[in-house]
């Protein structure tokens, strides 16, 4: 029963992974909003675009430190 829950599932689950795969293009916009520390929107076409930025490890809204996540940087 295991072993035919395993090569049902993960490969369902692997074809579900694959489906949400992100591609990046490039283009130019204005920063509209920004959600927290490494998610913001950007104008593009008229339409805000949501942006994950990759590499950066920061609170989520809800986590210690989140607020202060989502203000600006002092300079």
């Amino acid at each position: 029963m295991l072993r035919w829950l395993a090569f049902t599932f993960i490969p369902v689950l692997l074809e579900v992974l694959q489906a949400h795969v992100a591609f990046a293009a490039d283009f130019f916009g204005q920063v509209v909003s920004v959600l927290d520390g490494d998610t913001i929107e950007v104008l593009h076409n008229q339409h805000p675009e949501r942006i994950r930025l990759s590499g950066i490890d920061c609170p989520e809204k809800g986590q210690a430190f989140g607020k202060r996540a989502k203000q600006p940087p002092l300079s």
